[in-house]
């Protein structure tokens, strides 16, 4: 499995994604979809003298919804990755770490970005806008 297939599977025992579907690099037009996907980055962090290292993933969660002039959604639409920082920083001080499979481990994953608008698209049924925040997951590859 896929480091952001396991990051997927971590991120649905959250709250915010109950009932909901998580794809992976592929956000849909649909209003209320959802993806996290991969950000290109340099992965290999230190190298150890056993051939392990410490590498990063940066990744962000991203949504469509609906988007305009209306204050009760512009709150709701960024009050749902709120929610997932809140989960994110409760899991971190539990300790809490997604699982990474046979010899990865992580070391923390932290939110770089808070939620933004990033592309807007106007449609039959009003404007929608993909919704993103980005992460860092730090982990350790073993030999």
């Amino acid at each position: 499995m896929t480091i952001i297939e396991h990051l997927r599977q971590y991120f649905l025992t959250c709250t915010v994604f109950s009932g909901k579907r998580l794809d992976i690099d592929c956000l849909t037009s649909d209003v209320e979809s959802y993806s996290i996907d991969s950000v290109p980055t340099q992965r290999v962090l230190q190298r150890y003298i056993d051939g392990a290292t410490v590498r990063r993933q940066l990744f962000t969660i991203s949504s469509r919804a609906y988007y305009g002039p209306d204050l009760k959604q512009q709150r709701e639409n960024i009050e749902l990755f709120e929610d997932l920082e809140d989960w994110l920083d409760e899991q971190n001080a539990l300790g809490l770490l997604p699982s990474l499979g046979d010899k990865r481990r992580a070391r923390s994953l932290n939110v770089l970005s808070s939620a933004y608008p990033i592309d807007v698209e106007d449609g039959d049924q009003g404007s929608t806008a993909r919704y993103q925040i980005q992460f860092e997951l730090i982990y350790l590859q073993e030999v």
